[in-house]
């Protein structure tokens, strides 16, 4: 506390020996109400109020109205193949659906063996690789080479497979024979 202040709380009594003018709290008030109302009918208050509405509106809006009209991948930041054009989509499919088949005869092999091993954590590598690719088509607009490489993901995960599935029927025949 300064000097002033602690003045003012030891002598707090000397400043109060004057009454106030009768009627001045009601005179205070009215002109409080008086203020308030010329606030409220001002042309200034009105267009701050409209200004204010029409902002949160355009804002409200192009957060919006983007994450409705794209795909539900993009809201995520990341873009498959399907959300480039219908023959994409149609590659896309090919290939998963290819990829699932193969997966479902690499489930039966043996996941000790070192070789499965290997190839598996290849595979995974690649499934990684092709999700940075989905985030990569997202912020490149569909790119071309980034396609390209998307597709050629999908070829090498394939070739993968399907050399791991020959490779342990070459094994089982030799260990029958």
């Amino acid at each position: 506390m300064d000097e002033c202040e602690k003045y003012c709380l030891v002598n707090r009594d000397s400043f109060d020996d004057q009454e106030p003018p009768t009627g001045h709290a009601n005179r205070f008030s009215r002109k409080l109400e008086r203020a308030k109302e010329r606030k409220k009918d001002s042309p200034v208050f009105f267009w701050r109020v409209a200004a204010a509405i029409i902002l949160l509106f355009v804002l409200a809006v192009s957060v919006l109205i983007p994450r409705f009209n794209s795909p539900q991948d993009v809201q995520y930041s990341s873009m498959s193949l399907s959300d480039v054009s219908e023959d994409m989509a149609n590659v896309e499919l090919y290939y998963k659906s290819k990829l699932a088949a193969e997966y479902s005869k690499i489930d039966d092999l043996s996941k000790t063996d070192p070789l499965v091993k290997a190839y598996l954590d290849e595979i995974d590598t690649l499934n990684r690789e092709y999700q940075k690719l989905e985030a990569i088509l997202y912020e490149s607009g569909t790119h071309d080479k980034v396609v390209l490489a998307m597709i050629e993901n999908f070829r090498l995960r394939l070739a993968l497979m399907e050399k791991l599935e020959d490779r342990k029927l070459k094994e089982t025949k030799k260990e029958t024979l």
